[in-house]
């Protein structure tokens, strides 16, 4: 199977979904990879961002 996307975001963390979503906002197809969880580690562990 294969599928074509207008823009692929490496990185599913918070800015990578703020980059899907202004994409697909904008009439784009856009596609998350991720190797970890999708929204990265302070969606699942509290955590304090220090960026």
């Amino acid at each position: 199977m294969s599928r074509e996307f207008d823009v692929v975001v490496i990185g599913g963390g918070a800015v990578g979904e703020n980059a899907a979503d202004y994409a697909v906002r904008a009439g784009l197809s856009a596609a998350i990879v991720e190797a970890e969880l999708l929204g990265g580690e302070c969606s699942y562990w509290a955590c304090m961002p220090s960026k």
